[in-house]
């Protein structure tokens, strides 16, 4: 199985060949994050997207 990696996290890659479609997981603590994408671009941006959000949270988080 393909994985992604970013800024530490690392994420699935899984390809449904009925729908021509990616989708991916990342397990961030206790939570499960799913992103997509049309292409394995696409899915990327998703998953760092998500990431980048994560990390901003906790970074707001530690502010308050």
């Amino acid at each position: 199985m393909e994985e992604f990696e970013y800024e530490g996290y690392t994420g699935s890659v899984i390809y449904d060949k009925k729908c021509d479609y990616y989708t991916g997981e990342v397990k961030v603590g206790d939570r499960i994050y799913t992103y997509e994408g049309d292409t394995l671009e696409e899915l990327r941006e998703d998953f760092e997207d998500i990431i980048d959000s994560i990390i901003a949270f906790d970074e707001m988080e530690e502010e308050i």
